[in-house]
């Protein structure tokens, strides 16, 4: 049976349990290290032996939130089976979470699991959802269950959740920014986050090679259609090799595709292995991406989403975005202003 929750539920649920696994997606982002990394302290600070699992490293901008919070670097079967609660955080689809080689969703769904996530169109249906499309980030919906629990919130805990509503909301500039996400910042600053080390470390500490890497992107690689409202670039592993980068730290890179004046709709990929990773942001809510990316057996939100292609090599790749992005650009319903 799957069970509908509500942040006062979700709260019970964790209140119940003394060992709690906390899960989140691959390639974690800033909403889903803050999640994690917070749900941990927050659940820590109130006497529970809670543990988040990443089984590759942190991105390097996000490794002091893990300062005296440290996530188990491995997991075992019998360790997440010992817990009384799994906790699922920011993964729209089971073949999103990162369990490593061990904790594949056929095992998973035997352990006792709540699921928390702002995707819509989410699929990880576990025993208790707390599915929130509206809500701006994960880390709002763990904000708010504890909130809910009328427990203390922690200095740590408030800082690790503003950071994922701040890089979710891209500093509160996109459209998923709301009320409920200033209200909810404004709570965690109130309970002392800290706002000067969180845009420090997503805004203003870029290393060189990375910046290299981009304005070689800008300079070298970028390509347009529709008049310009279509932005694209094709990364090939040389760029990466050049400045020994890793999209692993990429976050962020595609926007300074949708910087760029005129552009409507952006998308970047590379290879990973046998398959294409294709990143797509759109910058008008008449042209979402979601809806093409989930056609395409990808996910992600409206606005900003991800696929999976398996194409014989990068022109295919351009000739099929070029082909969906001039369908949704023709097809665009506008919306009365």
């Amino acid at each position: 049976m799957h069970e509908l929750c509500t942040p006062g539920d979700a709260a019970a649920k964790l209140a119940a349990a003394e060992r709690i696994l906390i899960l989140t997606h691959v390639k974690p982002d800033g909403d889903a290290v803050g999640s994690a990394l917070g749900m941990q302290k927050f659940l820590r600070d109130t006497g529970k032996q809670a543990d988040a699992f990443f089984p590759a490293p942190l991105p390097q901008r996000y490794l002091w939130m893990a300062e005296g919070n440290a996530p188990l670097p491995s997991l075992s079967r019998e360790q997440a089976a010992a817990c009384d609660l799994v906790l699922v955080l920011d993964c729209a689809s089971p073949l999103r979470i990162a369990g490593g080689d061990d904790l594949d969703w056929e095992f998973l769904q035997t352990l006792p699991l709540l699921n928390v996530d702002h995707h819509g169109g989410n699929t990880v249906e576990a025993g208790s959802n707390l599915v929130d499309s509206k809500a701006a980030a994960a880390s709002l919906l763990a904000a708010e269950i504890a909130f809910a629990s009328g427990r203390e919130l922690s200095r740590g805990a408030a800082t690790a959740w503003l950071l994922g509503l701040i890089t979710d909301t891209g500093g509160f500039r996109f459209t998923n920014t709301d009320g409920r996400a200033l209200r909810i910042a404004a709570r965690l600053l109130d309970c002392g986050a800290e706002l000067e080390k969180i845009n420090n470390a997503v805004f203003f500490s870029k290393p060189r090679n990375q910046q290299e890497f981009e304005a070689d992107l800008l300079q070298n690689h970028l390509k347009f259609a529709f008049d310009g409202k279509f932005v694209y670039a094709w990364l090939p592993e040389e760029l990466f090799a050049a400045y020994h980068f890793d999209m692993r730290d990429g976050e962020g890179v595609i926007d300074l595709l949708r910087e760029l004046e005129g552009a409507v709709i952006v998308a970047l990929f590379y290879r990973r292995g046998d398959a294409f990773k294709v990143s797509l942001r759109s910058k008008d809510s008449r042209y979402p991406v979601g809806p093409m990316a989930r056609a395409l057996g990808g996910g992600g939100h409206d606005m900003a989403a991800g696929i999976t292609l398996v194409l014989p090599d990068s022109g295919a790749v351009e000739t099929l975005l070029c082909q969906e992005v001039g369908k949704l650009l023709d097809t665009g319903t506008p919306k009365d202003i």
